[in-house]
């Protein structure tokens, strides 16, 4: 039996990312046996506090640069670069582990989705018996749209004014996520 699969989504800034870290600091604190994988997205800023990119991190700790504005890539996204093997590096090995009881995917946005193996990776995260907690994009490009519409999913919009209580629901319906 899988655990579920629960879809943030919501406009830039909402505070989906907000959300997972809340999420997964509360469970981390509160249920300590629980297992946890994947990876969560944060920017990166200069002096001045302008983006310049994207970090990837591991729930294991480990990090690499995502996207950065000036970046030499064939893939682009907007004004960033985007560096699709050391996202890959990072994010694969985690979508592949099915020992966890929570996957967390921050974020399936189009940066991410520039990765045909990612794309197939998180079909099979949705598909393996783990519960999944992932953001994804708002646009309507045709592979976020497939997986609103798997009937395997919850797609829970996220906003400034839910965000918080959120928090509360999310970790007790993950919490008790174990099999």
């Amino acid at each position: 039996m899988s655990g579920p699969n629960l879809l943030l989504t919501g406009k830039p800034r909402a505070g989906k990312t907000t959300l997972v870290e809340r999420v997964l600091e509360r469970l981390r604190r509160d249920s300590p046996g629980l297992r946890l994988a994947g990876f969560t997205t944060s920017e990166l800023r200069d002096a001045a506090g302008e983006r310049i990119g994207f970090a990837i991190a591991t729930l294991g700790g480990e990090r690499a640069t995502l996207a950065r504005a000036g970046l030499a890539s064939r893939v682009r996204v907007g004004r960033y670069g985007v560096d699709l093997e050391a996202f890959e590096r990072l994010a694969l090995p985690e979508l592949a582990r099915r020992d966890p009881d929570l996957l967390v995917i921050d974020e399936i946005g189009k940066m991410e989705c520039a990765s045909g193996r990612f794309r197939r990776a998180v079909e099979d995260a949705l598909d393996a018996p783990v519960a999944v907690l992932a953001t994804l994009g708002i646009s309507a490009l045709p592979f976020f749209q497939a997986l609103r519409e798997r009937p395997d999913v919850e797609v829970i919009t996220v906003t400034l004014r839910n965000r918080d209580a959120l928090v509360e629901e999310l970790c007790a319906r993950l919490g008790s996520a174990r099999p």
